[in-house]
C-alpha cells in the first residue's frame, strides 16, 4: 500500500492561517488595500487560498516593499500559520521530531513546494524544493520558507539559532541578506538549502505534549486521506492507472494512458488542465512517492526499482530522484533506515 502521503494537489492552493500571515506582512509593510484586493486574497475567512493569488500577493508586496520583504515575511510567521500542521509542532518534544513533522504533513499547509531532509558529514541539511521557481515572486518565496522555519524553530525551543548556513538556487544580495539574517549566505547554489549541526535536532520543545501528539497526528493522518478523497476523478483514473503500470514496469506515456481511459491525448490534456496538473507532473509525482515506498518498505535493488518506474537506465532514476528529494535513492534509504 502506498504512504497517504502521495496525494497530488489537484488545485495547488495554501491555507488560510498561511496566507493570512501574508496578508498581514503586506499591510505592515504599506501596501495600499487596492493592491491587495487586485491579488484575489481574500480579507477573512478559514477557506484555502489558491496559490496563484498567494504568489500574486507576494509580487505585489516585494514591489513596494523591496526584495527583504520576502525574509520579514518568514520572520512574522508564529506555529500557528501552518494551521493544524503548527499546533502538531508544538506538541513535539525535539526540534528534530518537529522537523520530521514538517515533511510528513507540509501538504496539509501549502502546495507552494516540498522539503527534504539528508545528512552531509558532519552536517545535517534541511532542503526545499521549489515548485514555483519560475514565478516572478520566486525568489521571495523560497527565502519566505527559510525565515519561517527558523522563527518556528526559535518559537519551539524558547531559544535564538545560530550555528547554521543558507543557500538559495536563485540570484540575490548575499551580503543584504546575511545582514539581515545573521548567518552566513549564499545565492546561486544548487538547490535551496540550510546546513546545520547535528546538535539543533536534539534541542527540546519545553511545552512538548506527548500525549497530544498522537492524537493530533491521528487528526492530520485524517486530513490528509480527506484531501486525497476529494481530488478530481481524472487525477484519481490517471493515478491508479500510472501506479498500476509503474507497478508492472508496463509503459507510462501520454497517449498510452488515454488510450486506456478510452479518450484522446488532447482531451486528456485538457482535462488534467482544468485540475490544475500536466501530465509529466503527475507523472513525476507519482513515480516520486512510488520511488519512496519502495526504498522505504522494500528491499528491492535501486536498478529494480529504476524498472518498475519506468526507467530503462537506474542513471536516470537517480538523477530525476535526487531532483525530488535532495539526495539519491541509496543514500535515502540508507538514511530512512539509520533513523
Amino acid at each position: 500500500m502506498l504512504p497517504i502521503d502521495c496525494a497530488i494537489a489537484p488545485n495547488p492552493r495554501v491555507v488560510s492561517p498561511y496566507a493570512s500571515t501574508l496578508r498581514e506582512a503586506a499591510l505592515a509593510a504599506g501596501l495600499p488595500a487596492s493592491e491587495l484586493a487586485a491579488s484575489g486574497v481574500p480579507t477573512g475567512g478559514e477557506a484555502d487560498v489558491p496559490v496563484a493569488a498567494y504568489l500574486d500577493l507576494l509580487r505585489r508586496a516585494v514591489a513596494h516593499a523591496g526584495p527583504a520583504f520576502g525574509w520579514r515575511l518568514g520572520q512574522a510567521a508564529k506555529p500557528t500559520t501552518y494551521g493544524v500542521n503548527g499546533i502538531l509542532l508544538l506538541s513535539c518534544p525535539t526540534l528534530g521530531e518537529a522537523l520530521q513533522q514538517v515533511l510528513r504533513f507540509e501538504a496539509l499547509v501549502h502546495d507552494l513546494g516540498r522539503s527534504s531532509l539528508s545528512r552531509q558529514g558532519e552536517l545535517w541539511v534541511y532542503g526545499w524544493r521549489n515548485d514555483w521557481s519560475g514565478h516572478p515572486a520566486a525568489a521571495a518565496l523560497a527565502e519566505s520558507v527559510f525565515a519561517g522555519i527558523r522563527t518556528c524553530a526559535e518559537w519551539l525551543a524558547g531559544r535564538p539559532l545560530q550555528g547554521f548556513e543558507l543557500e538559495f538556487a536563485h540570484a540575490g544580495d548575499s551580503a543584504a541578506l546575511a545582514q539581515l539574517a545573521g548567518v552566513p549566505v549564499r545565492h546561486g547554489c544548487a538547490a535551496n538549502r540550510v546546513l546545520f549541526p547535528a546538535e539543533l535536532l536534539d534541542w527540546p520543545v519545553p511545552q512538548a505534549n506527548n500525549g497530544l501528539l498522537a492524537l493530533l497526528q491521528n487528526h492530520a493522518e485524517a486530513l490528509l486521506r480527506e484531501r486525497h478523497r476529494r481530488e478530481p476523478e481524472i487525477v484519481g483514473q490517471v493515478r491508479s492507472l500510472l501506479l498500476a503500470r509503474l507497478g508492472e514496469g508496463g509503459a507510462t506515456r501520454l497517449a498510452e494512458v488515454a488510450d486506456a481511459l478510452h479518450l484522446s491525448t488532447r482531451t486528456l490534456q485538457r482535462r488534467l488542465g482544468e485540475a490544475g496538473l500536466a501530465f509529466q507532473d503527475l507523472l513525476d509525482r507519482t513515480r516520486h512517492e512510488l520511488a519512496r515506498h519502495y526504498l522505504d518498505s522494500s528491499a528491492l535493488p535501486i536498478g529494480e526499482i529504476a524498472y518498475l518506474l519506468g526507467y530503462r537506465d537506474p542513471a536516470a532514476f537517480h538523477h530525476a530522484f535526487k531532483g525530488w528529494q535532495g539526495e539519491g535513492p541509496g543514500a535515502y534509504r540508507e538514511r530512512n533506515r539509520r533513523a
